[in-house]
């Protein structure tokens, strides 16, 4: 914890290019107290891994990515904040899932959102509710451009296991402007049809938004609007 990676570039790694995983599978491990968190990534870059993502945080209390450039992803997503791994141990007592606040602030994304060879189309950005649900996420000063497939996703696969909500975010100051370089029928933000809880958005500028939850909620506190470009896919 209180780890610190920054002015670091990665290019072509086989897996993430930068992850946060407290796992808790290790039975050497106790409960920590408090728990691990308070790592940030910033002032990096992340560039075509062949696998997986640009920076991607699958638990732990207040990490954080910021200040940090994500191009050319084209397996996955620019950034991932997902509850896929491991992070508890009921007969251990150990439970480092998601706490306090996760945030990603001043990053830029760039032709990411790609195809997972598991999990299909993952957006530039995307929030996922898989084995946990999340609470406590803030995004802020984000660009997501040119993005493969959709530019921001909410999904969750968790949400047959009832661990499918978010609850407490807030996206501010994220600009969309275009998305679907590489698929058709994508959107610039859209919460897929098993996701619960809800996200609040802020003076954003998010040139479609595709809500197809009825158990998820979108609440625009002001100043959002569609970003004046429109999508631009080379294909649909």
């Amino acid at each position: 914890m209180n780890s610190v990676a920054q002015n670091c570039t990665t290019r072509n790694t086989g897996d993430d290019c930068f992850a946060i995983w407290p796992a808790a599978f290790d039975h050497s491990y106790v409960q920590r107290s408090p728990a691990p968190g308070s790592n940030v990534f910033r002032y990096c870059t992340g560039q075509l891994p062949f696998l997986a993502n640009g920076g991607a945080i699958y638990g732990g209390a207040d990490n954080r990515i910021e200040n940090c450039l994500f191009t050319d992803i084209s397996a996955g997503c620019g950034i991932l904040i997902s509850s896929t791994f491991p992070t508890a141990d009921d007969s251990y007592k150990i439970d480092y899932n998601f706490s306090g606040t996760t945030v990603v602030r001043n990053c830029e994304l760039v032709r990411c959102g790609g195809f997972d060879h598991t999990w299909a189309w993952r957006a530039a950005f995307q929030v996922c509710m898989d084995r946990r649900s999340i609470s406590g996420v803030n995004i802020s000063d984000v660009t997501i451009r040119d993005s493969i497939s959709d530019g921001f996703s909410i999904v969750a696969p968790g949400s047959k296991k009832g661990q499918g909500t978010l609850t407490n975010a807030r996206l501010d100051n994220v600009n969309i402007p275009n998305y679907g370089r590489g698929a058709s029928a994508r959107h610039g933000l859209w919460v897929r049809e098993d996701a619960n809880g809800s996200i609040t958005i802020a003076h954003s500028k998010i040139v479609d938004i595709q809500n197809s939850s009825n158990a998820f909620t979108i609440v625009d506190s002001g100043h959002t609007r569609p970003a004046e470009t429109g999508p631009k896919g080379l294909i649909g």
